[in-house]
């Protein structure tokens, strides 16, 4: 998805660009930074473009120039006949692609599956490579959001700028010093009395990110390398949807990009003895760090009418039973207040993982372990009472009651594996999957109600109850899992789709979804216009659940001058209102344009 599964003009990883020091592999489908792949040895360098009032042909080495060669008949019959328009014209050619700076791309003959993250061995020859050396990264990205449809009213809900500075300094083959700063500006004031006009961080809200923080250091011993500091550490195979991801939190803010990880403080041991062949990874992160939420995920929790996650069906349908009470009777409807509950700074509340890998054939392989929390909490108690006085009139929403929410990060151990190829036999087709085993801790949920409600009608008794107590979250094994497949026909369609078991946010062996994410990306005037359009599609799980879908169109403009790039684009939520896209919880639908700069 463009700012999803596919490769994003503006949405680079933030790992890619920050936390990975490390190159990327040969024949991977994006490459950061590379926006096309050189032009063959027999194609015609073209010309720079002139400066006004320049020498077209200043600027270079004149004996460094070929000597002009003869035409070519074959070429020059080979040629359209004047006034008529071929492919390459539309589309652009080798030629045209060079220089063009700004945009990712799926690679140049046939794109490849996502490949795994590079063998501690690569990140050593990288630093090596690097030393003396000192590299420094500037982005620019501005971009607006306009709500469409699932909003009180259409406006602008999203006005950021963003400045992203990256530093790498290797002073020697040992040592790599790496920074990121990310100041951040959002243009829509948080003003509402007088007295905040005074304030400036109301008037112009302003904080500061960072995804790289660290000191890395290479040959500790023999083939082993450490990084201590704040980093990104990206596991899996799979194109942003990765299940066995899990020790850098979720920045879901952005809803667009899906999920970006967010970095955290961590120490990371590399050990590869026999360079690609066989490498080790190990983490310790010895403090949580929760989600980035979207702002839609609090209006969720306050819809009377949003799914309860309890794991047993008739747990389920007594919650049912309440809510239609609740559509009926509005006065019934609470207040609720959600409370989080963070777990203690203790040595053993910290998370711990484990990876083994190798590259063999052609075939890049890992199996992983994970001891942690689910990093999105999950409600554990919810506390009712009754408002004394009332607030406005006895018959209105909110009026009467008041609901207090407890929520926790459930503990878990994963176990994953994964894999990456590319197929020569079906024009270099790339191949990915990754599974993981999930052991979630049981965990129940309690909710009191602020007055007694017969939940089960059907039974013709009058039984009133005044809380409803389950099971949330068994503590059966369940399995997350990503499949997929990318191609491109010729250099200008790029294909994608994947099969997800399980979305990003969902946990527990009864919460499991089943998705298809896919889409193509097609390339015209040697990458100067491409347009996006990529979609996902939640299948029902049972008799009484709907579909929903998400739709991703994009058009993205790069000027003939590159480093910069042009977006439009939006991002259309469907379904009803007790589906997963379309939920409250999922947030609305919008149009947007971002406008991105970089050297």
């Amino acid at each position: 998805m463009a700012d999803a599964p596919a490769p994003d003009s503006d949405a680079e990883d933030p790992a890619a660009d920050v936390a990975e020091d490390r190159p990327v592999e040969s024949g991977s489908a994006v490459d950061d930074g590379d926006v096309a792949a050189p032009a063959p040895d027999d194609a015609p360098e073209p010309e720079p473009a002139a400066e006004p009032g320049q020498d077209p042909t200043s600027g270079s080495n004149p004996s460094d120039r070929p000597e002009p060669s003869a035409p070519d008949p074959a070429a020059e019959d080979a040629k359209p006949d004047d006034g008529e328009l071929s492919m390459d014209d539309i589309f652009g050619t080798d030629a045209t692609l060079e220089g063009v700076e700004g945009t990712d791309t799926p690679a140049e003959n046939g794109a490849s599956a996502p490949t795994a993250p590079p063998a501690p061995e690569r990140t050593r020859r990288a630093a090596k490579d690097a030393k003396d050396d000192l590299d420094f990264n500037f982005r620019v990205v501005t971009s607006a959001y306009f709500d469409v449809a699932g909003a009180e009213q259409r406006a602008f809900s999203r006005n950021e700028n963003r400045l992203e500075f990256t530093l790498r300094y290797s002073p020697n083959d040992h040592i790599q010093l790496v920074g990121n700063v990310e100041p951040v500006f959002l243009g829509v004031a948080q003003a509402q009395y007088l007295d905040d006009l005074a304030t400036r961080q109301l008037l112009t809200p302003f904080h500061v990110e960072s995804d790289a923080a660290y000191v890395a250091v290479f040959d500790l011993l023999p083939k082993l390398d450490l990084k201590v500091g704040r980093q990104i550490v990206q596991w899996g195979t799979a194109d942003r949807f990765n299940p066995t991801n899990n020790i850098n939190p979720d920045d879901l803010e952005d809803r667009p990009l899906f999920t970006e990880p967010i970095a955290n403080q961590m120490v990371v041991v590399d050990f590869a003895p026999l360079d690609d062949k066989l490498w080790f990874e190990a983490v310790y992160v010895p403090l949580f760090y929760p989600a980035l939420l979207p702002p839609s995920a609090a209006a969720g929790l306050e819809d009377p009418q949003s799914p309860v996650p309890f794991a047993r069906e008739s747990d389920v349908a007594k919650i049912e039973e309440l809510q239609a009470t609740l559509d009926i009777t509005p006065s019934l409807v609470p207040t609720v207040v959600g409370t989080v509950r963070m777990p203690k700074r203790r040595f053993s509340d910290g998370q711990s993982a484990i990876k083994l890998g190798t590259s063999l054939g052609g075939v890049d392989a890992s199996i992983s372990y994970y001891n942690g929390r689910h990093d999105i909490p999950t409600p554990l108690r919810v506390d009712s009472e009754t408002k004394n006085p009332p607030v406005g009139p006895v018959t209105d929403e909110e009026c009467c009651y008041r609901s207090d929410v407890l929520l926790n990060y459930p503990r878990m151990q994963v176990l994953g594996l994964d894999f990456a190829t590319q197929l020569p036999f079906l024009g270099d087709m790339g191949l990915w999957g990754e599974g993981a085993l999930f052991f979630p801790t049981a965990q129940e949920l309690r909710i009191e109600f602020p007055i007694p409600v017969d939940v089960t009608p059907d039974d013709d008794l009058l039984n009133p109850v005044d809380q409803l107590r389950g099971p949330a979250i068994d503590s059966r094994p369940y399995i997350k899992a990503t499949a997929g497949f990318d191609y491109t026909f010729g250099k200008h369609v790029y294909v994608q789709a994947q099969y997800l078991r399980g979305f990003i946010d969902e946990f527990g062996a009864d919460h499991i979804g089943n998705y298809l994410v896919g889409g193509t990306e097609l390339v015209f005037f040697g990458r100067h216009l491409l347009f996006r359009a990529f979609g996902v599609v939640d299948f029902p799980t049972g008799p009484r659940d709907n579909g929903s879908y998400v739709i991703y169109p994009e058009l993205v403009v790069v000027p003939p001058w590159g480093s910069i790039t042009f977006d439009i684009g939006s991002f259309f939520l469907i379904g009803e209102d007790d589906t997963k896209f379309g939920q409250p919880a999922a947030g609305s639908s919008i149009v947007f344009t971002k406008v991105t700069g970089a050297f």
